[in-house]
């Protein structure tokens, strides 16, 4: 005699219609969770006592220790250098590019105080006068024009934690009659930053010079930025190091999307143009390292020395194993991002939604996730463009709608949806702790570590018969008085047992026929089993 049993328990597959479902996968599947095969309940987040602004939009923890929050949609990363002893955390998102360290960033609210990421050139010359001594050797006697030297000053801007920018344009000429004589100097007048919002505290003086047979600026002295005037009479062979931050140009101050690669670099972006800083010097973003898209770009990640950007239309992967040597490729895969903070890296895909479904990128290329798992109407109930996304122990969980109070879980290895009541303005997932922490309205929870449960409800396939009466059922599992269960023929309820009502035994049901059964589980209980038969002796087999 036939029978229906299910013994595993999975979630939705929404494009396939309910009698053609496999047996283990739901109609529908709220507030479930599936361990081993079985079906229980999600657990309630747990509170962290930690309060933050009502009106929290991002968040970030620091050193595991140090929760940031800001009120707009910002992208923040550690310092790439080992071992910082500032401990800086570099972010785009709120206005320009910004740097934040250990020695600002503590507050009631942190980052409590940031400086602008990038390093200015110097807005004006050093202007020059030559003051020069009688050369005693020679006096008198012709001077020989081959012992004249003819240099030119330049000046970089440091900052607090030693980050040197490029240098202003070059001074004037200046022509030295007696460079060898000890009296010999040149008065320097400098000027003062016009804005100060990086943190300026020094400045590096160079002059040009030869040695080993090519000219270069070498290091004259570094100043107090607050010291206007300096007497250079350091000698030819007392200069220092050579300048090499010509190139280290500010971020674009529209940059957003900060993204940590590998090697030390960290990359950008603003409309359609990728940016890269060098490597271990997060302050410096040459424009030659920079590259284009053909659509403007919406989002980025690393994956490994990969970068994967996506765009409003075609993705892109930029690879390399230095700044200046990245070379991108235009996948041709027409599925634009819709929502930047849509995207995730789950079991190392970057995952993300597009206008027909959730799409997962890898350096190796793309797939189209759910193409066979639900189609492009069904997927634009989920409002994509409202998606917002975090791992979640291998799986991809997503909020959306206005609010962002509607949920779902998607796991890429089963291919099946499940569904949530919760709601989160922001999350941020702690690799140090393993944890996915969500806030609401500026309360700080863990995400399915409290003790109590969430109500679940889970509906199965419709499971076709030809005018059957089954007249018995049996749940197994753990606690499954916290559990009730319905039962439908041809749609229409036959029994509610109500959590509490349902026996450890097998039950009878009423006497009914059917062309189409149905049975939905709901409450907290976790159920192994349940089989619906027409005999006793086939339900408890």
């Amino acid at each position: 005699m036939p029978a229906i049993t299910v013994k595993t328990f999975a979630g939705e597959r929404p494009k396939l219609d309910p009698r053609l479902l496999p047996n283990e996968s739901a109609s529908k599947a709220f507030g479930c969770h599936f361990d081993n095969g079985n079906l229980s309940a999600l657990k309630v987040p747990l509170s962290t006592g930690v309060t933050l602004p009502s009106n929290t939009k991002s968040i970030y923890k620091h050193l595991n220790q140090h929760w940031f929050s800001w009120s707009k949609v910002v992208n923040a990363v550690p310092s790439p250098i080992a071992d910082d002893q500032w401990q800086r955390v570099y972010f785009t998102g709120d206005g320009y590019p910004k740097v934040t360290n250990n020695a600002i960033f503590i507050g009631a609210t942190m980052p409590a105080a940031s400086y602008r990421l990038g390093v200015q050139p110097p807005e004006t010359q050093i202007s020059c006068s030559v003051s020069e001594g009688v050369d005693e050797n020679e006096e008198g006697a012709e001077i020989d024009p081959n012992d004249d030297e003819t240099r030119y000053y330049t000046h970089t801007f440091v900052t607090g934690q030693g980050e040197e920018g490029p240098p202003g344009e070059a001074s004037l000429k200046v022509e030295i009659k007696y460079p060898d004589n000890p009296d010999t100097s040149v008065s320097l007048i400098l000027s003062p930053p016009n804005v100060n919002l990086s943190n300026i505290t020094r400045r590096r003086i160079y002059r040009t010079a030869t040695a080993g047979g090519s000219a270069d600026y070498l290091l004259v002295a570094e100043l107090p930025i607050s010291q206007t005037n300096f007497i250079d009479n350091v000698q030819g062979d007392e200069l220092g190091e050579s300048l090499n931050t010509y190139d280290y140009e500010m971020p674009n101050e529209n940059m957003i999307g900060l993204t940590s690669m590998a090697n030390g670099i960290l990359a950008g972006f603003f409309d359609s143009t990728v940016c890269f800083c060098e490597a271990y010097l997060p302050y410096a973003w040459p424009s030659d390292y920079q590259q284009t898209t053909e659509h403007d770009i919406v989002t980025m990640a690393a994956l490994g020395n990969t970068l994967a950007v996506l765009t409003e239309g075609y993705p892109y992967l930029f690879s390399g194993v230095t700044p200046s040597a990245m070379s991108g490729q235009k996948l041709e895969f027409k599925q634009a991002c819709v929502s930047a903070r849509s995207a995730v890296i789950v079991n190392g895909s970057f995952i993300y939604a597009s206008p027909d479904g959730l799409v997962a990128l890898t350096s190796s290329g793309l797939t189209m996730l759910t193409e066979q798992i639900i189609t492009r109407e069904q997927w634009q109930e989920y409002e994509p463009h409202t998606i917002e996304a975090y791992y979640y122990e291998g799986r991809y969980l997503a909020y959306y709608g206005a609010a962002l109070d509607k949920g779902f879980i998607f796991d890429p290895k089963t291919g099946d949806f499940r569904h949530f009541e919760h709601a989160a303005d922001c999350g941020f997932n702690n690799l140090v702790d393993d944890t996915l922490y969500l806030c609401k309205n500026g309360e700080l929870v863990k995400w399915g570590s409290g003790s109590t449960k969430m109500d679940y409800r889970w509906r199965s396939k419709d499971f076709e018969a030809s005018d059957i009466n089954f007249s018995c059922a049996m749940v197994k599992g753990v606690d499954v008085n916290l559990s009730g269960i319905k039962v439908f023929a041809d749609e229409v309820e036959v029994l509610h047992l109500t959590p509490g009502e349902i026996p450890e035994m097998a039950f009878r049901l009423p006497t009914t026929r059917g062309d189409s059964w149905a049975f939905e589980v709901y409450g907290k209980g976790t159920v192994h089993s349940v089989s619906i038969a027409t005999t006793m002796r086939e339900v408890t087999a």
